[in-house]
């Protein structure tokens, strides 16, 4: 199991990769520089390994939808602004 820090977007994720008690590997992504002290993130499953590149997409995706209308960053979360507007 492997350990990822990834910057996607100014954005600092620390990836975790987590095999499921069935067997398949889950990523946690902490979210190092966002909201909560960093203690805010998501998981991701793919049904097996995935790449670096696909895991900055799935974060990538993830802050898109966080500060995108509607998204829970304006309603949870309204004073923290992505890292390229700070």
């Amino acid at each position: 199991m492997r350990d990822l820090d990834l910057s996607v977007d100014g954005e600092l994720f620390r990836v975790r990769e987590r095999r499921q008690p069935g067997g398949a590997i889950s990523y946690d992504f902490a979210w190092r520089n966002g909201p909560a002290q960093g203690g805010y993130g998501f998981t991701a499953s793919f049904g097996g390994d995935a790449t670096d590149d696909r895991l900055a997409v799935e974060a990538r995706a993830f802050v898109t939808a966080f500060y995108g209308p509607g998204g829970i960053g304006e309603t949870d979360f309204p004073d923290h602004v992505a890292a390229a507007d700070r």
